[in-house]
């Protein structure tokens, strides 16, 4: 493995130990795209004359304006040169109060910020909020680590050590990481494709990350029944919630969050996921079970309102603006909590309860993965291997006395 690249020497202040006969100055170095040495720079003008005191504070001056300028980024050009873009990173409060436009030289974040711009409308919805939030935390790790540079710097080690740093200091778990790797590759590969950069550094990455279980953890049949009496006569919407994650399997984020009227075919019984708020970005059929659909209908008169409101609109009552991201899940939190149930149990474990009690009634397995909407079978194989277990008591078997 070849010895790491110093990009920037921060500029410092060579005093001569103080000595004023001699020639005081600045000095800091840097590197640019295309050009395989260092460029070094020393500023002598105006520390050589005056008293002592005079020179540091001029020194001091002096760094701090070139270290502002080394940290801009604006060394990189050679001509100062400035570009606009949209910055697909900044976060939405802070989009609407200052705008998302940036003027900087080019760096890495310019880079990812084009490559979200390119994939927002390719990716569904969901999908690319996923990216998004990856692509944030890559960034602000850049950054902190002063690597926020022209994306030709960025080697191997340092995509090591990000993916170390979500290990080790975030915590996350395997298979999160892997999906990092496999988003930040991706861009990596765009850049390629664009002929930016010759090597995806994203590349022999070891095996890092927690080995975790993830998967909410079901209800039993008497938390159901307490939910069920707390939830149902004081908040009947996000009943409603609940009773479509446990009969649907749908998913609380996009696909529930934004679920419209129209979605609900009322004659044929089923709901239409459309592909851009799915999570498999395909347009997927939803069987309503009977049991549900009576509630829609009787309960909740789903079928007389305007096909274009959201399900679950933010006055209680399908509307035209529709819940914020974690508004219904906290509404759920705070039922729980007075049950006193454990916090293992969040609101999406609806969906993993439901799945249960199908495949303990009978349904075969492969319906299950068709109802749960899984790719591979071999996803829903695994769940039922964690979360269910067979019903024969094996150790009836014995039938003599030892």
């Amino acid at each position: 493995m070849g010895r790491k690249k110093t990009l920037i020497v921060y500029p410092h202040l060579n005093d001569c130990g103080g000595n004023t006969n001699k020639q005081w100055y600045v000095e800091y170095k840097y590197r640019v795209p295309g050009n395989p040495n260092m460029i070094k720079k020393r500023i002598y003008k105006d520390l050589n004359v005056g008293t002592i005191e005079e020179r540091y504070k001029k020194a001091k001056e002096i760094i701090s304006e070139k270290r502002k300028w080394l940290e801009s980024g604006k060394h990189l050009t050679g001509d100062d040169k400035e570009y606009v873009y949209e910055d697909e990173l900044t976060y939405s409060n802070v989009a609407r109060l200052y705008g998302k436009r940036k003027k900087e030289v080019p760096t890495i974040r310019q880079n990812i910020s084009n490559y979200l711009a390119y994939i927002k409308n390719i990716k569904s919805a969901s999908h690319y909020l996923n990216i998004q939030g990856n692509f944030r935390v890559f960034i602000a790790w850049l950054e902190k680590k002063e690597l926020n540079v022209d994306i030709t710097f960025i080697k191997r080690t340092d995509m090591i050590n990000f993916f170390i740093h979500l290990a080790n200091d975030l915590k996350l778990s395997r298979p999160t990481i892997k999906d990092y790797i496999g988003v930040i590759k991706a861009f990596f590969d765009y850049e390629i494709d664009r002929e930016i950069i010759e090597i995806n550094p994203v590349a022999r990455i070891p095996v890092l990350g927690q080995i975790v279980d993830n998967s909410p953890e079901p209800f039993t049949d008497k938390e159901k029944k307490l939910l069920k009496e707390l939830i149902k006569p004081n908040d009947a919407q996000l009943w409603l919630a609940c009773q479509i994650q446990y009969y649907c399997a749908l998913r609380p984020g996009m696909e529930m969050r934004l679920m419209r009227i129209g979605w609900i075919d009322f004659d044929k019984r089923h709901i239409r996921v459309p592909n851009i708020s799915a999570k498999n970005q395909e347009t997927e059929i939803v069987e309503i079970p009977d049991p549900l659909y009576y509630e829609m209908i009787n309960t909740y008169q789903l079928d007389e309102y305007d096909r274009d409101l959201f399900v679950f609109g933010n006055k209680g009552v399908p509307g035209v603006t529709a819940y914020g991201k974690n508004t219904l899940r906290n509404r759920f939190n705070r039922y729980r909590d007075k049950l006193n149930i454990s916090k293992d149990k969040v609101f999406y474990s609806w969906k993993h309860s439901g799945a249960i009690d199908l495949i303990e009634n009978g349904l075969p397995p492969f319906s299950l993965q068709d109802h749960l909407r899984h790719k591979s079978f071999s996803t829903t194989e695994i769940y039922i291997k964690k979360r269910i277990k067979s019903k024969e008591r094996k150790i009836s078997k014995f039938t003599r006395e030892l």
